[in-house]
């Protein structure tokens, strides 16, 4: 594992059954500060290698580290945000409260959060745009500014890596734009890892594109070309870079 390097997959083979293998002979690094967006079609393995850096799950052989260590042995340097799930709008919590349960798993005294904490917490919804939002019901935000809270409560460990999995799967066209323009800013804290499976939203801002379908194949974003996309997904494949704002069947669009 190079220096530069704060993940590494070496030869990671997973399979959830004996005859059905999801992930084979996986290998590639992400460097500190990377920006990196893994795509595939469904039951491709994309949400599975998230479970695996988490520790979830392990690899049926091969290796992981993470910060030179094993997945279960670094799990604060790592914050995640799942995929959004239905929530019961009569639970009374607010905004404020779903972004301290970030800092449950550290210490807090009988229930009651630290000065610190909530200082830790109000910081963290400032930096994802929800500023004065604190005491509102989470119920009556919209799909993007929920999205927004579960990051803020994901930053709340102050991790050095971040997963995002389908972080735009109930937001509109708009507020998908201004997530991935908040990513890009995070990203200058954070290394980012985002799983999606709308290659329509590879943001100009990802650095490296992550495609999976049982095997793995790396690029940097301006490298991704149709032929790679129609290797992956088939024949019949749509991309937009929103940097150049348009789309062909099976190719990248791209205007200078």
């Amino acid at each position: 594992m190079s220096e530069e390097s704060i993940l590494k997959f070496s030869n990671v083979n997973f399979a959830y059954e004996a005859e059905r293998t999801i992930l084979e002979n996986i290998n590639f690094e992400i460097p500190r500060g990377d920006f990196a967006c893994i795509v595939g079609p469904n039951g491709g393995g994309k949400t599975t290698i998230l479970k695996l850096i988490l520790g979830l799950i392990k690899p049926v052989n091969g290796t992981i580290e993470i910060f030179g260590k094993k997945p279960d042995e670094i799990r604060e340097k790592v914050g995640y945000v799942p995929q959004f799930s239905k929530f019961d709008s009569g639970f009374p919590v607010s905004v404020l409260d779903v972004v301290l349960m970030g800092c449950l798993s550290k210490s807090f005294w009988w229930g009651r959060h630290s000065k610190k904490q909530i200082e830790m917490a109000l910081t963290a919804l400032d930096d994802v745009g929800l500023g004065g939002f604190e005491h509102n019901s989470f119920a009556d935000l919209s799909g993007g500014q929920r999205q927004r809270a579960m990051i803020a409560r994901a930053i709340m460990a102050e991790p050095e890596l971040l997963l995002l999995d389908e972080p735009t799967a109930s937001v509109d066209v708009k507020g998908t734009e201004q997530l991935y323009n908040m990513f890009a800013e995070m990203n200058k804290k954070f290394t980012i890892i985002i799983v999606s499976h709308d290659i329509g939203f590879v943001s100009a801002h990802v650095k490296t594109v992550i495609c999976v379908r049982k095997t793995l194949q790396i690029h940097p974003v301006s490298e991704l070309t149709g032929e790679s996309l129609q290797k992956l997904y088939g024949p019949e494949v749509h991309i937009v870079r929103h940097d150049h704002r348009c789309s062909e069947k099976g190719h990248v669009c791209h205007h200078s």
